[in-house]
């Protein structure tokens, strides 16, 4: 049914409520008569008024309970006037009522043909059941109450049924809860009634003490209602904050916004509308039954557009629509809109929209809030997928291949990885151009995604190397068996510009099945497999078959290595960490090294994995922590704030021992836990998430502060790392080293900061290497910097010397003292 039609359907009903008044009096009232002249029906006018005007209403959420004095003028009038003059006082008593309160056109007929057929029922009722009796008799008393709640329920199923046509539906609810919210005031209304009737007849004068009573609990209760109403409000305001600082993200905030706005004002609907910087209409979030929010287009001539120029609006007097504009960094940004009232709740009125301008505040606000927010996450979101993928192919990046293997092994500890190269690559880029060289790589790397049917499983790692992670790889075996058929689907002819390219492949597998290989590792066995295909042109190479576990240096290295702990020969260096802003180190970081007396110096990459995998790592992280603590105790005599971080590895984070251990080392030196970092990687962590964070909590019962190491590089950058109990965190020097040519380095290292301190972490780069960086970082507010601009890791002694010359507060972005010469 149209608007049109309802609207139509509700003036018959106002006209058919009156002709069956007209008919009452007609008929069965015709020769009825007044049974009494101690009032003139005229004196019921201005009460029936009073009646109307002087309403209480109470209000819960949605729903309100009206208690109005009408009872008491219908009793007089049943008791002393004709039942035409009742009909008359109430029609014209009412309508000043009506018209005082702006009701006009269909609200104004119906309401006066329900008021015309309320006082005529209730003749013919009492009329019918007094049988002439004395209004101040026991009969007439129990006919006046019968007739009042006969008029009570005949008002209601009229009003419900008024109601069911307007929203198109008949709901018995509403039926009930009229009945059961009125019927118990109107009796008590009508029993005031009776009370001055029975003064009327026979104690006139006592009217006046009665009046002044009734007079005072009327004001009163308007008091109280309106001091309810301000509380009520002030609860309504507190009750919406916290829905909506409850959500983050828009649509959230914006479904509790609607949500709470509709239920506190008794609106049918709610919305929220956008406006651009011109102030034109550019979307529409409306709450759905179901209480989320949906998403519809900008609509011509609506008729909250005022709201969107900065005006409150209310559309037809007050009752079906309330608009208020949102406004943020000084402009209109869009409005809150509500439509629809229940009839029951009557007009919104002054305080109503005062309400409605202050939830549009507050939705603002945090609406404004929430989009910051959001606009932060996609930033982060897109940074980090710049940082995970290869833009040439879409495909991961070694980055991302290292993700995807830590969690392959996070699952199972059975993993297979392909490194697939493309021969000629290079003669083609040289001959044919780049162009020809990059269609190239993406047909390749489509082959393999088709091979393997998903995409997050090939990554592009760099130049033409590509890497496959085989999934559901149990054994050596199999996963030989795939990475063939996985190859087979590869070559063939590409044609590019009226030219055919053979494409062929070489390719190196690595297989993990055993506990303890990480993505690192897995990754440089297929590289180096990969090389020893390429070398000896195989096609296809395990890397079991060039393991170089069982060479001759590596046998010989891990047996000098293990001869060095036990005797101490292993040297212990430290790299300062700065605090950018005032040029002044903060701590230093212990990195141990090894000269040996054959072969010179061997780098950490090669005999640390080589400790490791011996089962040396436990002694090797002792020698460090405890030649670290002892120079630390020596340094902080002077620098009492000087910290010192030592490295863990995988085996020593899942080493219950740890904590212990690094207790006895504390107090053997007689340093506090909070002089001590623990650096931990994220690879480590996720080799076993449960045990390594017990060690963690038990390190940090200690006071010790734990810090993530190379952050950005493993799968927990953003998933795990709220679950770890860190202090700190440092951004890999691949990043860092990086910004000043890569804008996507740059935004996720401004990214990683901002979430670091969002986390409540301190936040420390690596790899600074010039005086631009260290200004850039400075600027960001990165809290702490390392690397060779400032200083190489140098010896205890040289340490000290250098920690000796530094001067207060240098100039932000060169040194604090010259850096220490380079060291081989």
């Amino acid at each position: 049914m149209s608007d049109r039609a309802r609207s139509a359907c509700i003036a018959v009903m106002g006209v058919g409520m009156a002709a069956v008044a007209v008919a009452l009096l007609l008929g069965p009232l015709g020769d009825v008569r007044a049974q009494g002249q101690e009032m003139p029906w005229w004196v019921l006018v201005p009460l029936f008024a009073a009646a109307e005007l002087v309403v209480v209403h109470v209000q819960v959420r949605r729903e309100s309970l009206s208690i109005s004095m009408a009872e008491v003028p219908l009793v007089l009038g049943l008791a002393f006037a004709a039942p035409h003059e009742l009909v008359l006082a109430s029609l014209l008593g009412s309508l000043v009522g009506l018209l005082h309160r702006r009701q006009l056109g269909l609200k104004l007929l119906l309401n006066l043909g329900l008021f015309a057929l309320e006082a005529a029922l209730a003749a013919t009722v009492y009329h019918a059941l007094a049988g002439g009796a004395d209004p101040v008799s026991a009969r007439g008393a129990v006919a006046a109450l019968v007739t009042v709640v006969a008029t009570d329920l005949v008002s209601a199923a009229l009003l419900t049924a008024v109601i069911g046509v307007r929203v198109g539906e008949l709901d018995g609810e509403v039926l009930r809860e009229a009945v059961t919210t009125g019927l118990a005031a109107a009796l008590a209304t009508a029993s005031v009634g009776l009370l001055v009737v029975l003064l009327v007849r026979t104690e006139p004068l006592g009217l006046l003490p009665l009046v002044v009573v009734l007079a005072v609990l009327a004001l009163a209760s308007r008091a109280v209602t309106s001091l309810s109403r301000g509380t009520a409000r002030l609860e309504l305001l507190h009750r919406f904050a916290r829905a909506v600082e409850a959500e983050s993200g828009v649509d959230p905030v914006s479904a509790a916004a609607l949500r709470e706005a509709r239920d506190a004002l008794g609106a049918d609907r709610a919305l929220l509308v956008t406006a651009g910087p011109d102030g034109a209409e550019t979307g529409r979030l409306v709450l759905g039954d179901d209480g989320a929010v949906r998403r519809a287009e900008p609509g011509p001539g609506a008729w909250w557009a005022p709201a969107l120029a900065g005006r409150d609006v209310v559309a037809d007097g007050g009752l079906d629509g309330l608009a208020a504009p949102l406004r943020a960094e000084g402009r209109v940004v869009g409005a809150l809109v509500l439509e629809g009232r229940p009839h029951h709740l009557g007009a919104w009125t002054g305080d109503d929209r005062g309400l409605m301008r202050s939830l549009a505040g507050h939705a603002a606000v945090r609406l404004h809030n929430a989009h910051l927010l959001d606009a932060v996450r996609a930033e982060a979101e897109a940074a980090e997928h710049l940082a995970l993928h290869d833009p040439l192919t879409g495909l991961a990046n070694r980055r991302g291949a290292l993700r995807a293997v830590e969690a392959r092994l996070a699952e199972r500890p059975c993993a297979a990885v392909l490194m697939v190269d493309v021969e000629g690559f290079t003669d083609v880029n040289d001959a044919l151009g780049h162009d020809t060289g990059d269609a190239l790589l993406r047909e390749v790397a489509r082959r393999l995604v088709d091979a393997v049917g998903r995409a997050d499983h090939v990554a592009r790692l760099g130049n033409d190397e590509l890497a496959v992670l085989l999934p559901g790889a149990t054994s050596t075996e199999h996963a030989l068996l795939l990475a063939r058929e996985v190859l087979e689907r590869v070559p063939g002819p590409f044609r590019r510009e009226h030219m055919t390219l053979d494409v062929r492949v070489c390719a190196g597998l690595a297989v993990a099945v055993e506990a303890g290989v990480d993505a690192p590792t897995l990754l440089q066995r297929a590289d180096t497999a990969l090389y020893a295909a390429k070398r000896e042109r195989t096609g296809l190479r395990v890397w079991d078959a060039v393991d170089a576990v069982g060479s001759t240096r590596r046998l010989a290295l891990l047996g000098d290595l293990r001869r060095s702990i036990a005797a101490d020969e292993l040297a212990v260096h430290y790299q300062p960490k700065v605090d950018p802003g005032t040029g002044r180190a903060t701590g230093v970081e212990a990195l141990v090294r090894w000269h040996h007396p054959e072969h010179g110096r061997v780098v950490p990459d090669e005999f640390i994995p080589l400790a490791e995998q011996s089962g040396l790592i436990a002694p090797l992280t002792t020698l460090v922590l405890r030649t670290a603590l002892r120079d630390c105790a020596r340094w902080r005599r002077c620098r009492p704030d000087l910290t010192v971080a030592v490295n863990l590895s995988a085996r020593s984070l899942l080493d219950p021992g740890l904590p212990e251990q690094v207790a006895d080392a504390l107090a053997e030196v007689g340093l506090p836990g909070r002089a001590l970092v623990l650096e931990i990687t994220e690879t480590a962590v996720m080799t076993d998430l449960d045990r390594a964070l017990r060690v963690l909590h038990a390190l940090r019962r200690l006071g010790a502060q734990l810090s993530v190491d190379d952050f950005g590089t493993g799968q927990s950058s953003l998933a795990y790392l709220t679950r770890l109990p860190v202090d700190e965190m440092k951004i890999d020097r691949s990043f860092v080293a990086a910004m000043a040519a890569s804008s996507s380095d740059a935004a996720v290292v401004r990214t990683a900061v901002d979430l670091g301190h969002v986390l409540g972490l301190s936040v420390v780069a690596e790899g600074v290497e010039d005086a631009g960086t260290l200004e850039a970082l400075a600027d960001l507010g990165c809290d702490a910097v390392q690397g060779y601009h400032l200083g190489r890791p140098m010896p205890a002694e040289e340490l000290a010397a250098w920690l000796a010359r530094q001067v207060p507060a240098p100039r932000r972005g060169e040194p604090d003292v010259a850096p220490v010469p380079r060291r081989q």
